[in-house]
């Protein structure tokens, strides 16, 4: 652990107060170092424009001989009634937008990179505060697009003080520009808040800078090195990318400043490019490293089999300041105290959990896996700590560790554990004990604590299978973690697991598969979807309580999740993966939300619930087919073994249902012709199969929770089968994360390097945020990382923490000593 982050944590109680900000390591402080070749007046001194207001609120303009005019906006924080364009009940409302539009004439600002401003936030009390801006181009490309993801950026600001932004512009369409805008949102009243926001807005230039940051495409830039800035483990490949034409590289000490390994640059060629490949797998010590090649020079890195430990503590704090119902301090006060579920009589306050993202909406289902992911990472980490005490008894040649980082993993699971506990209790809580359970609620204000009055937010309560059935398998595994050091919760966990197990198989014996309403995040689940949660459940049970019915039940629905698989080759000889039902008519996928892992999960759990059923051979083919799916998948991967979203074919898109399921808020008309076009500009395979990197998609994208999801599956059979292969696959999946992308970004906020603002309106920017990830633009299938700070794909969220946690969890599980 680094001696600063350690200092951090003790000064953040161990996570009882969020970490700090390291703005150092960011991008927008590397842009603030470029060189500025031009630069052209918006709003200042020599310019004219004159701001129009829409909205709410007001503006005004102030004159400055000096630093030009300052723009301001203005705006109550309550209106009292909810604007025109919001839901009259309140639901996802908020008071308003306070918008000031300066009109451009149709001008081409193709040659410059970037917008640059000044603003200044008086937001008395306010805790959280950022500013919006956009832009109308009226070319050949419209922007905004029409999911409006294109053109919008968000800027986290710091209150009482002028913030210097940049919004890099990257590939956006502006070749006739029609509109600047800057817009603040009226967000209601946190515990500490005040009756008013003003921003000023001085100085807004355009400018031609030295290296602009490229945001599409796999060929990565010359000046710099795509590696994972987190470190790699101790066993398997190590590799980075670049794109320099050296022929060597080298690995350096970065404790002594001496070269220990030079390397061949090894050249491998991916859609057209030519690309280096650094690979220093035979680096097997311990230590901290640097890679050189060229002028090129990382930054320092770990190697060894805890490279995550910090980020892992990073992810935990990420998650507490998302804590909902509770004052989370510099952030917010206690919320959703009127956040209210009603079910025949009776209330529930929806105050507990974790918030959903970047704003208050809550998703039961989002707090319950990761609330298994904590129960599960504690579990690794205690796998860990006795590793590392036989290694220190076997004084094995490497350095022992110090009783101070022992102390610390004891410490790392105890908080695991903690945190785990905060969401279980909302898990419990969730019930109204008939199988009616709160589910979800769209909420992106602040709301006032007192139930009763207008700004109250109704929450969604439904009876469905789903939900029983999955907080039914994850209060099993809480009652299996908490067995021996929680024995009176560890026996309400199994009680109430039993009796959601009947609640939800009673609902999926009278009704099948149904759906909640679109908002829920199981909206997309298929008939294999369910088989495949009944039978993990049921093994979980059956594991707890050794009753024989829940065998029956997991080795049933085993039986039928068989039936949804492909054993048969198709596309030139790929097999493995699964279809939505036994009709072998849809192929499974996903395009936002991920639970790809629980078909093996289902798998896994039979053959070590049930180790000596007659049908354990098929579980493992079923397990090792979809393994081989994987690998074969990888034949189409880029050099950064980022794993491909899957298998499809052109007649999926004949069947509407699947579609509707599947992509929200899109017209299947429409779009359709844009579906064949997607799914054709990913690799052409034989008999109309396709291969894609990225799903197809359209108004939800962003891949964190997707690539993640099977790189867990993949370390699920990896580690099964001790297949080093696969368990390969899952760490790079991580290293992907960790900025061995081609845009040479971490994704985690505060870990690594080069990680970038994202979309956290409400909670602010958090130290271990993970965003819904990386997209694609339009019809292609090349990565998009717009320096755009919008949703969804730059929205932080709490299922992509979920399952980097499961992901990281699977992995120390399969190390070897």
């Amino acid at each position: 652990m680094k001696k600063q982050f350690h200092k951090d944590l003790i000064h953040s109680g161990l996570l009882h107060r969020p970490l700090p900000l390291y703005e150092e390591g960011s991008l927008e402080k590397q842009w603030e170092q470029r060189t500025v070749m031009n630069r052209r007046a918006i709003w200042s001194v020599d310019t004219s424009l004159q701001p129009i207001h829409s909205g709410e609120g007001r503006i005004s303009v102030t004159p400055d001989a000096q630093e030009g005019p300052i723009l301001s906006l203005e705006g109550n924080t309550i209106t009292y009634c909810w604007p025109e364009a919001m839901s009259p009940d309140g639901d996802c409302a908020f008071y308003g937008t306070v918008h000031a539009r300066l009109p451009i004439d149709n001008e081409n600002w193709e040659t410059y990179h970037c917008l640059t401003f000044y603003v200044k936030p008086d937001c008395d009390g306010a805790r959280i505060v950022n500013i919006n801006l956009g832009i109308k181009n009226d070319g050949e490309i419209k922007v905004p697009d029409e999911y409006y993801r294109e053109g919008s950026h968000v800027v986290n600001l710091k209150n009482h003080e002028w913030n210097r932004c940049i919004w890099e512009f990257g590939s956006m369409a502006r070749d006739m520009i029609t509109e600047l805008e800057f817009n603040c949102r009226l967000n209601g009243k946190d515990t500490s808040s005040g009756e008013k926001v003003s921003f000023q807005i001085k100085e807004v230039y355009l400018e031609q800078v030295s290296e602009p940051e490229p945001d599409k495409g796999w060929f990565c830039k010359k000046e710099g090195i795509a590696y994972s800035s987190s470190g790699y483990f101790l066993q398997g490949q190590k590799q980075a990318i670049t794109a320099c034409e050296a022929e060597v590289f080298q690995i350096m000490d970065a404790t002594e400043n001496k070269v220990i390994y030079q390397g061949i640059v090894q050249k491998q060629s991916y859609l057209g490019e030519e690309y280096s490949v650094l690979d220093f797998s035979c680096v097997m010590k311990e230590g901290s490293y640097r890679i050189k090649v060229d002028e090129q020079l990382s930054k320092a890195f770990p190697i060894s089999n805890e490279i995550y430990e910090d980020a892992i503590w990073k992810v935990l704090n990420f998650l507490f300041c998302e804590r909902c119902g509770y004052p989370v301090p510099n952030k917010h006060g206690l919320c959703h105290q009127d956040v209210i579920a009603q079910h025949e009589g009776r209330s529930i306050s929806f105050g507990g959990g974790w918030h959903d993202a970047g704003d208050m909406s809550q998703q039961l289902i989002h707090t319950a896996e990761v609330t298994q992911a904590l129960f599960e990472t504690a579990e690794s980490i205690k796998l860990l700590i006795k590793q590392a005490e036989r290694k220190n008894k076997r004084n094995i040649d490497q350095e022992p560790l110090s009783d101070e980082d022992m102390e610390f993993k004891g410490l790392l699971y105890d908080r695991l554990i903690e945190e785990a506990l905060w969401g279980l209790e909302f898990v419990l809580k969730s019930r109204f004990g008939d199988g009616y359970r709160a589910t979800s609620a769209g909420l992106v204000r602040w709301t006032n604590g007192l139930i009763g009055d207008e700004d109250d937010v109704e929450v969604r309560c439904h009876n469905h299978a789903f939900e029983n059935l999955l907080c039914s398998g994850i209060c099993a595994v809480a009652a299996k973690y908490l067995k021996d050091t929680d024995e009176e919760l560890a026996w309400k966990c199994l009680q109430i697991a039993e009796e959601d197990f009947d609640f939800g198989m009673k609902r999926w014996d009278t009704v099948g598969m149904e759906l909640p309403i679109m908002w829920e995040h199981t909206y997309s689940s298929s008939k294999a979807q369910y088989y495949a949660l009944i039978s993990w459940t049921a093994s979980s049970l059956y594991e707890r309580t050794g009753h024989g019915r829940y065998g029956v039940i997991a080795a049933t629905y085993g039986t039928k999740l068989l039936q949804c698989q492909e054993r048969e080759d198709r596309a030139g000889g790929i097999k493995g993966f699964f279809y939505r039902d036994e009709e072998h008519k849809i192929i499974v996928h996903y395009s936002h939300q991920s639970r790809e892992y629980m078909f093996v999960q289902a798998f896994e759990r039979l053959c070590d619930t049930q180790p000596e059923h007659a049908q354990k051979a098929e579980w493992e083919q079923a397990m090792r087919l979809y393994g081989e799916y994987i690998k074969k998948l990888m034949e189409y991967a880029s050099p950064y073994h980022m794993l491909p979203a899957g298998l499809y074919h052109e007649n999926e898109i004949e069947d509407r249902e699947s579609f509707r399921l599947l992509h929200l808020l899109v017209d299947y008309e429409s779009q359709k012709e844009h579906y064949l076009q997607q799914m054709k500009s990913g690799f052409c395979l034989e008999d109309g199969y396709y291969i894609r990197n990225f799903p197809v998609w359209f108004s939800f994208r962003g891949n964190t929770a997707i690539h993640l999801a099977m790189g867990h599956a993949s370390s699920i059979v990896g580690r099964y089968f001790h297949d080093e292969e696969l368990q390969q696959l899952a760490k790079e999946q991580l290293y992907w994360i960790s900025g061995k992308n081609p845009f040479q970004q971490s994704l985690m906020y505060g870990e690594g390097d080069r990680y970038m603002q994202q979309y956290a309106v409400m909670p602010g920017e958090m130290t271990g945020e993970l965003p819904v990830g990386i997209q694609t633009n339009e019809d292609e299938d090349l990565p998009y990382w717009p320096h755009n700070n919008n949703a969804t794909y730059k929205e932080v969220w709490t299922s992509s923490a979920c399952r980097w946690l499961w992901s990281i969890s699977s992995i120390y599980q399969g190390t070897r000593e």
